[in-house]
């Protein structure tokens, strides 16, 4: 056995042997198992709200991303599908000029509108001979 030993315990309290008689250890043990299973529950819950965090997070991630896909999708549909090109007569209006062209389900105006968009028109001034190119819906 050693006689000098440079050995320094991390407790505080000295740790006595449990004998029959003596339950002094076995309480120690019991106490320490105790803190050791309320902080283990502790983490197991904290980590619970940690998962359903994430879990919250990769739906919103899921559901917008559908959203975004779906509204690509869906836009799509209503653009135009061809254009058509006219020549400007003598006489011609964007006024007439959509009435002959316009779906019959469509405001003359907002045809009017997709008109000059289209021609990057500032205003409703056309002259005889020019090309206009006339969105079909």
């Amino acid at each position: 056995m050693l006689k000098y030993s440079t050995y320094n315990s991390i407790y505080n309290e000295d740790v006595k042997v449990s004998t029959p008689g003596n339950p002094t250890a076995h309480i120690q043990v019991t106490k320490l198992k105790d803190q050791i299973l309320g902080r283990l529950t502790k983490f197991a819950s904290l980590s619970r709200q940690v998962s359903i965090i994430k879990l919250a997070l990769v739906l919103l991630l899921v559901i917008s991303g559908f959203t975004v896909v779906g509204n690509v999708f869906a836009g799509s549909v209503s653009l135009m599908k061809q254009d058509k090109r006219i020549v400007v007569e003598r006489g011609d209006t964007l006024w007439s000029i959509a009435l002959s062209h316009k779906p019959e389900d469509m405001k003359t105006a907002v045809y009017i509108e997709g008109i000059m968009k289209t021609n990057h028109l500032e205003n409703s001034a056309i002259k005889a001979g020019d090309i206009l190119i006339i969105p079909v819906y």
